[in-house]
């Protein structure tokens, strides 16, 4: 049975798409990067199973993988079915109504694949399987095919922009906007106060990662390289990502860098974000732009959480910020543009037949001018809308047939596609 509900749920947006598939037979894995808030996801699908469908709490069971004696409760049965007896028996739930297992960090079970696929086959009218993962690894090493057509699969993401402020019950400024930069969207990080407990925390939430999730999932004995990489890519954030170069940086390997970003990116650390092409003689196709999926991670790599308009890196770390902010919007396909005459729009959204470049100039601006590179992609690919990301300036113009919006960056939440 499932319990102890925190004094305050806070709601996140995923909810609500998760609640359109939570009536159907299928699984639900919820994945992503550690500290996220799947936990506390569960706890706002539990709660709404019983205040919204009015389940029973009884008819909600919890396992706690990392708690040992919830691990070896499954991981020792001999028998999938002994799950029945355990629920039946032990748990005294009520096999005439529906059964809801919720199953947090299912990575950990030597075989997670066989053991929802023979339970999902047998038992599926009565059990409703809702599991977590935190690492891609051993997510796609142990989630074979076998699960193929059994399983709706949502990732978690740290806290969007929008969400940031509901959970600190704060309204968009300059201000928060540079404290979201500075501090990321991770929940438990977000709800403190105190900067130095923010900072310890960050720090304590990429050791853990290079812990479990590297040293001992990715088989890295080499962390002194690791973490160099780590390094240099949070320190290029925006940049084009060259593996010779890196290679030659770290002092290691090509085959060895590719494994590493293979890692980052699986780990749902970093992103590699691939160019916009349409001709590819005439526009950079090969090497991609890294960003991190939460800044508050890359400034904790760094060891650098000096405030916002004080940074030399400024500029970068605001880009990342909107590119993580558009990634968690769910948007189908982001890009980057660039062609070989080094002309270069920061994002390219494909949004249905349309295509929006954005710009993002986080500097003061008294006056509209939009930008050579941004103009020269209008004209080429005759873009309806675009945009101008600023430090404060708001306005819009039109530039033959297109909108140019110049929207300030402390109002990111307010952008829609």
């Amino acid at each position: 049975m499932i319990d102890n509900f925190p004094d305050d749920l806070k709601p996140r947006k995923i909810l609500r798409q998760i609640i359109r598939f939570l009536d159907e037979k299928e699984i639900i894995l919820l994945y992503g990067m550690r500290q996220t808030g799947k936990t506390h996801l569960l706890y706002l699908i539990a709660n709404y199973f019983i205040k919204n469908k009015k389940v029973d709490k009884k008819q909600i069971v919890y396992f706690d993988l990392e708690n040992i004696a919830d691990f070896e409760k499954l991981e020792k049965l001999k028998d999938f079915n002994d799950l029945i007896t355990i629920l039946k028996k032990d748990i005294q739930v009520d096999f005439t109504k529906k059964v809801y297992v919720f199953i947090d960090e299912i990575q950990y079970l030597t075989s997670p694949s066989s053991f929802l696929k023979y339970l999902y086959d047998h038992h599926k009218e009565k059990i409703k399987f809702i599991v977590t993962g935190s690492s891609s690894l051993e997510i796609k090493k142990k989630f074979t095919d076998a699960l193929t057509g059994r399983v709706f699969r949502f990732e978690l993401e740290p806290l969007s922009y929008e969400e940031f402020l509901n959970f600190k019950k704060l309204l968009p400024s300059k201000r928060t906007f540079s404290d979201f930069v500075i501090y990321g969207g991770f929940p438990a990080v977000s709800l403190k106060k105190d900067n130095q407990i923010r900072e310890r925390l960050l720090k304590e939430i990429y050791s853990l990662y290079i812990r479990r999730d590297i040293r001992d999932l990715g088989n890295i004995e080499d962390v002194i390289s690791f973490n160099k990489l780590g390094g240099v890519l949070a320190a290029q954030i925006g940049g084009l990502l060259s593996d010779v170069n890196l290679a030659n940086v770290v002092a290691i390997s090509r085959p060895t860098i590719r494994n590493y970003l293979f890692l980052l990116e699986n780990t749902f650390v970093v992103y590699l974000l691939l160019p916009f092409f349409t001709n590819p003689k005439k526009e950079i196709t090969k090497m991609p732009k890294v960003y991190f999926n939460d800044t508050g991670i890359r400034n904790a790599v760094l060891n650098n959480f000096t405030v916002l308009d004080k940074r030399i890196d400024m500029g970068a770390l605001v880009e990342n910020t909107v590119f993580a902010e558009f990634k968690k919007k769910t948007i189908e396909k982001i890009h980057f543009w660039r062609s070989d005459r080094k002309q270069e729009v920061d994002f390219i959204i494909k949004n249905k037949n349309q295509l929006i470049p954005i710009e993002v100039k986080y500097q003061s601006m008294r006056k509209v001018i939009v930008p050579s590179n941004l103009a020269y992609f209008i004209k080429k690919y005759k873009s309806e809308r675009a945009y101008v990301l600023t430090k404060e300036l708001e306005d819009m113009i039109y530039l033959d047939k297109t909108q140019v919006i110049f929207y300030p960056c402390w109002k990111l939440n307010r952008i829609k596609f």
